[in-house]
């Protein structure tokens, strides 16, 4: 019958093959290799062509670096027609097929190896030539070259067919000393090939007895090669069946080297059964034979089958990867040397996988395998050093002015921080600035002796040491202390600090130690102040909250402070202003807003008021008056105004007072008492609320005394420009009571303007003036119009007293 043979044609000759379909062919520089090639750049095993279809090959590259190329492109792997012209090692060669007559191949010869592809680069299928290495082929094994020629004598190659040759034919050529050991062994590796096909008929019986064939003297000797295949195999050593096996996994062969390995493997043979192991992995799927012939093979003394013992136990496709079976194999394996070992065995450790999680063991398993160079272990090792750097870096940011930093350092859902326990953040800011202010002068540094200890490789505990030399003014303290605290990587792997504490060991106070209060924190030192200091101190901290509060309108932080004060300095008064600037700046809120923005604000504010606050009694009023933040009670609103009158005697409390009795607020109407406080005081007044409600009550005297009229107008004059419904009223007074047309104009024109100015009972007035034709032109339609508006528009809210200066 015919056989197919690639062919290599190159200036020099024509070189072929054997290379039937679905087989394969190694080529680099090895000797071992079916084509063999010198040249610069091509490695041992350089790639391997395998013909996947009639006039099809698949080259494959077997390193990343193995470079070739297929028509003139490069390539790591391809699918190309035959002919084309192939380069390696600088040199061109032209690959083709072509068929000769040959003997009968028994059919399990033809057994495939790989299943054909399709193809993928119809660009490279064009025609092309290559240049091999000189030398003498012998089936599919090229031998050492030939003595070199005479000069200028030409070389050329003589094409031998495939192993149909006979042994004894094979036999008649004697090679040189030098090729005797290579040559014989190349061969008879060949032969095997016959034989390892042949031992497919018996591999499920093989597989059968593997596992339970525990030494060479238990196990039957099987015959390896059925009688029905006409090939005579030579009995080889063993150490070059095994070499001969090695090849074919190189190859990419691993089911026919696992027919030669198995019977070697059953009788005993070590490097057998690593082999056997690696050939069945490479195969299919992943079987428990394979840990158990690695584990057999490294128990027998096979030290170069431990790093494969060790990746096949951590192999993702291994079902007992975490057993304890798996974690003691790992322990045998570090026993007996193997590096590769230590990260694995650390995981164990770490998990809990096959034994109880210890994190200690699993730090030195990790310690060993960076030694080894494991890059793994390294980013292991390193959450220790990233925990400490972020103690460190908190321990630092305590010289800094500012608090914000805080929030970098320190998780959102804390602990036990400095004595606060799950405190918000607002809290820990708090205690961090009372710290800044208590000794704005600080140098903190890191000290040396820091310690980690790991409870899980996200949570670390850190004692981190320090200095500090804090002072203020002339006081100055000295010590040392240490920082534990626990710090947590989070879900975007960054280290916060969940819960802190610190020990100081004060070793220097100056001028003397009476001057301070001794602590056993950082953050509980503090100088002892005499009470005036303290006073000035409290003066300070008031300060500090208030600052910027028009701006923030955070009024809870302030309010906590002065109550604090109030209470630490009961028999003290210098709180007051302090209260009454508050006071005021919330009341002015309370207006602005028309509501109050927290309830829990009303407490301080009572308090403030009981210990004689005027503006805190003022406020009260308001709160009272309007039902925000406490019950609603006019009554008690009018005796707050009244109190706060009394004990201070201020033009405001005057002004609110007087305002509830002429409204009647929780009593009847008392127009005479309001009279009394406001028309002595308030007639001339330019403040815009003292003037309008002096305005009112003058108003109510000229409805008998019609005289008055010309003081109402007055009253109101003085303020019209800063108080629209002060503009809305003279105008009224003068157009109901004006003498002349151009008054009772004038007095529309100031009712029209407040109107425009959002006043409401402007907008019903100049409906009214509109509708009856008084001081304008009757128009229906601008009455009707102005009436709409005024049904649809707010009140303009109410203005607080310390709004306006006279």
């Amino acid at each position: 019958m015919s056989k197919t043979v690639l062919t290599l044609r190159t200036p020099d000759g024509e070189h072929r093959i054997s290379c039937p379909r679905l087989s394969s062919l190694v080529m680099g520089s090895a000797p071992e290799c079916e084509i063999m090639i010198e040249g610069t750049g091509v490695l041992p095993k350089h790639c391997t062509l395998y013909r996947t279809g009639d006039r099809t090959f698949q080259i494959v590259a077997l390193y990343a670096a193995a470079q070739f190329s297929v028509n003139g492109v490069i390539s790591g792997e391809v699918e190309v027609e035959v002919p084309f012209k192939f380069g390696i090692g600088g040199e061109v060669f032209d690959l083709d097929l072509a068929t000769e007559e040959e003997a009968p191949i028994p059919e399990a010869m033809e057994e495939p190896l790989a299943g054909p592809r399709s193809s993928r680069r119809s660009y490279l299928l064009k025609p092309v030539a290559l240049k091999p290495r000189p030398g003498q082929r012998v089936g599919e094994v090229i031998l050492d070259g030939v003595p070199p020629a005479a000069e200028g004598a030409q070389m050329t190659p003589k094409p031998v067919a495939r192993p149909t040759v006979k042994l004894e034919a094979a036999a008649e050529t004697k090679p040189q000393p030098d090729e005797e050991e290579s040559s014989s062994f190349l061969l008879s590796g060949l032969v095997v090939c016959g034989a390892m096909i042949a031992g497919i008929v018996y591999w499920p019986h093989h597989l059968d007895h593997l596992s339970a064939s525990t030494s060479a003297a238990t196990a039957e000797p099987v015959t390896a090669v059925a009688t029905s295949v006409a090939v005579k195999v030579p009995d080889l050593p063993p150490q070059d069946s095994v070499r001969a096996c090695q090849c074919l996994l190189r190859a990419g062969a691993p089911v026919l080297a696992s027919h030669v390995l198995m019977p070697l493997a059953e009788a005993g043979n070590v490097e057998a059964m690593h082999q056997l192991a690696l050939a069945l992995r490479a195969s299919g799927e992943f079987g428990d034979e394979v840990v158990f012939l690695l584990r057999q093979a490294v128990e027998g003394g096979s030290h170069d089958a431990l790093r494969d013992f060790v990746r096949v136990v951590d192999d993702v496709d291994n079902p007992a990867r975490y057993t304890e079976s798996a974690l003691q194999g790992l322990q045998l394996a570090v026993k007996l040397g193997e590096a590769s070992a230590w990260m694995p065995l650390g995981e164990r450790y770490e998990y809990g996988n096959g034994t109880q999680p210890d994190i200690k063991l699993a730090l030195a398993a990790f310690e060993k395998a960076k030694a080894a160079g494991d890059r793994r272990a390294d980013a292991k090792l390193s959450a220790q050093r990233g925990a400490m750097e972020r103690a460190a870096a908190f321990v630092r940011s305590w010289n800094e002015v500012s608090v914000a930093s805080l929030l970098d350092h320190v998780a959102a859902g804390q602990g036990m921080f400095f004595k606060l326990d799950h405190s918000p953040m607002e809290a820990l800011l708090r205690q961090e600035e009372e710290m800044r202010a208590r000794w704005p002068l600080r140098r903190i540094s890191v000290a040396a002796g820091a310690k980690a200890e790991v409870e899980t490789f996200d949570l670390i505990k850190v004692s981190q040491p320090f200095q500090f030399e804090v002072q203020r003014g002339a006081r100055i303290a000295r010590g040392t202390g240490v920082l534990a605290c626990t710090v947590q990587r989070d879900q975007a792997d960054v280290w916060r600090i969940t819960d802190a504490d610190d020990r100081i060991e004060i070793h220097e106070l100056l001028p003397s130690e009476d001057q301070f209060l001794k602590a056993a924190s950082l953050r509980a030192l503090k100088p002892a102040f005499t009470h005036a200091e303290q006073m000035d101190e409290a003066r300070l901290e008031i300060l500090e909250r208030m600052r910027g509060i028009e701006d923030t309108q955070d009024f809870k932080p302030a309010l906590t402070v002065l109550l604090g004060v109030v209470c630490e300095f009961p028999q003290e008064t210098f709180w007051k202003p302090f209260a009454d600037t508050l006071c005021d700046r919330m009341a002015r809120q309370l207006f602005a807003e028309g509501k109050w923005l927290d309830a829990s604000w009303a407490d301080p504010v009572h308090q403030f008021a009981e210990r004689g606050s005027v503006s805190a009694m003022l406020l009260e009023g308001h709160l009272l008056a309007a039902g925000y933040g406490m019950p609603r009670d006019p009554a008690r609103s009018t005796v707050l105004y009244q109190k706060a009158f009394e004990a201070s005697q201020r033009r405001d409390a005057r002004f609110y007072y007087a305002e509830a009795l002429f409204q009647g607020h929780g009593l009847s109407e008392d127009v005479e008492k309001a009279g009394a406080f406001v028309l002595p005081f308030m007639s001339r007044s330019k403040h815009p609320l003292e003037a309008y409600l002096a305005a009112h009550l003058l108003w109510r005297k000229a409805e008998t005394d019609p005289a008055l009229w010309q003081q109402v107008y007055d009253t109101l004059s003085r303020v019209t420009d800063r108080h629209p419904p002060a503009k809305n009223l003279a105008g009224m007074v003068l157009l109901n009571h004006g003498q002349t047309t151009k008054e009772r104009k004038t007095g529309f024109a100031a009712i029209q303007a407040a109107a425009e100015e959002g006043v409401v009972e402007a907008m019903k007035n100049l409906s009214n003036c509109y509708q009856e034709g008084i001081g304008c032109e009757k128009d229906f339609h601008l009455a009707t119009l102005w009436k709409q508006k005024a049904l649809v528009t707010s009140p303009p809210r109410r203005k607080h007293y310390t709004e306006f200066a006279e």
